[in-house]
């Protein structure tokens, strides 16, 4: 009865409004190529920073499922995924699309992306919890544990460059590093420059690798306005019916469990799971040769996986502090700006706020179920916007959003150099999130390594001597084995 009234408390007007008006620009930012999720996200953390934490938390989710959803709108109607989790909806989605049936795939694309997100947020509900009883037993030496399996998982999203990969990642620990220590207290490659001495904040990072990095890839396309293929946009007619959507129920159901348990992986994200369930999708249909030439199972089973992911990837993210991606990595930092530190503490210590990311996620299906219903004339129409208009918007409140924090124009500044560093990886082919998920992971897993020192007298066997600690210390040996044969082969 305590929970259920917690849980009644966090549903009021301004929450519902704020998690609609973040699950709407989440869909905007989603069906606009070049506009990722991670970037959406980047962008609202400026105004969050000012709101109370249940309204920042709520905008923040709601944007995650909306972009997760969004990026199939443009990938049906012109081929072009908003976002890389999209990708398998393009291929039988444009398809249906060029077949005069463009209502029936963004009907199927919405609510699968929905149904998706609501099996994703259950197995949340049920996981989340037990895998944080579990990890209250842990002390310093077994987070550095946690720590280091993650910063190893970075390997699985590093491409076919293993080496590249490790790069990107050891330059995202060394930003991590620039400001104080986090023991003693001490300057460290801050070359005597007082704005330096807290370090690189959060919202720099994140603004400037993700949007501005994009911002200065766009010259290098050469490609200024999206086609307009006027067949295409008439999707008020043919929509989707319910026995339709039914007859997809199974691959549905099982597509949310494979993107939610794909999103509990760190760093695996929701391409990854968006094709292997259109894999399984066709390697379980009677007829998988009509795979890719416009059939709805195929929208169906990419759409629900990759909103899967959403409440798969906030897993291990709310138990263990482990980002599942690289949007729940820019979560991470938006949660402990609000002074909610991701965790197994979180749920003894903040559990009306673990309650109210439940309801968050649910909601925020629903919200995005009624505005695709409503919207989608809109979201077609802005999917044609000319980038030539779009992306100068974008650096005004990339500049606007980052100076808006501290009040510091020295923010901007490192923001401009941590888009040209994106801008420098991006052109020769580095990934990003190893960077990024190696400078939210790098501060914890130094703080945790030198505490467990410190309480074990400088013993460095104490990393070993713990059980669990010495078991993940093993898998990451294995993990980092297994990622480096795999590269090399």
């Amino acid at each position: 009865m305590e929970t259920l009234t917690v849980v009644l408390g966090t549903i009021t007007l301004k929450n519902v409004l704020f998690l609609v008006g973040g699950s709407f620009c989440g869909i905007i930012g989603g069906a606009l190529p070049g506009i990722s999720p991670s970037m959406t996200i980047a962008l609202l953390l400026p105004m969050s920073l000012y709101l109370p934490p249940s309204y920042a938390i709520m905008m923040l989710i709601g944007a995650y499922q909306g972009a997760m959803y969004g990026g199939s709108i443009s990938a049906i109607l012109i081929n072009t995924p908003g976002t890389a989790s999209a990708a398998a909806t393009a291929f039988d989605g444009y398809q249906m699309a060029n077949n005069g049936k463009a209502g029936k795939a963004l009907g199927m694309a919405l609510t699968a992306s929905c149904s998706g997100g609501l099996i994703s947020s259950i197995i949340l509900i049920c996981l989340a919890k037990s895998l944080a009883n579990l990890s209250i037993q842990f002390g310093p030496a077994e987070y550095f544990g946690i720590m280091e399996l993650a910063l190893t998982l970075i390997a699985g999203v590093c491409g076919d460059n293993l080496l590249k990969g490790l790069v990107a990642a050891t330059l995202g620990l060394l930003a991590a590093s620039v400001g104080q220590d986090p023991v003693v207290g001490t300057e460290r490659l801050t070359f005597g420059i007082f704005e330096l001495f807290d370090g690189f904040t959060l919202l720099s990072v994140f603004i400037g690798i993700f949007a501005m990095s994009e911002l200065m890839m766009q010259p290098r396309s050469g490609n200024t306005i999206l086609n307009e293929p006027t067949k295409l946009l008439n999707v008020s007619s043919d929509r989707l019916t319910f026995g339709e959507y039914w007859s997809q129920k199974w691959n549905i159901l099982i597509s949310g469990i494979i993107g939610t348990f794909i999103g509990v992986l760190p760093g695996v994200g929701g391409s990854t799971a968006s094709f292997l369930a259109y894999a399984e999708a066709k390697r379980r249909s009677k007829y998988p040769e009509q795979f890719g030439t416009g059939i709805i199972g195929g929208v169906a089973a990419a759409e629900s996986a990759n909103n899967g992911v959403c409440g798969g990837a906030l897993v291990p993210m709310l138990a263990l502090g482990i980002p599942g991606d690289v949007v729940t990595a820019i979560l991470v930092g938006a949660f402990i700006a609000h002074g909610l530190k991701p965790g197994p503490l979180l749920f003894t210590q903040h559990i009306n706020d673990v309650y109210m990311i439940y309801v968050s996620l649910i909601l925020s299906c629903i919200a995005v179920l009624f505005l695709g219903m409503i919207f989608l004339p809109l979201f077609v129409r802005i999917v044609k916007i000319r980038k030539s208009i779009l992306f100068p918007c974008v650096f005004i409140l990339c500049i606007v959003g980052t100076y808006s924090v501290r009040s510091n124009l020295f923010d901007c500044f490192m923001m401009l150099g941590f888009g040209l560093l994106g801008y420098i990886l991006r052109c020769y082919k580095f990934q990003l999130a190893p960077f990024i998920i190696a400078f939210v992971l790098g501060p914890e897993a130094e703080l945790n390594f030198r505490l467990a020192l410190r309480i074990s007298g400088n013993n460095y066997m104490t990393f070993i001597q713990k059980p669990i600690c010495a078991g993940l210390l093993a898998l990451t040996l294995i993990s980092f084995y297994y990622f480096a044969y795999r590269s090399r082969k």
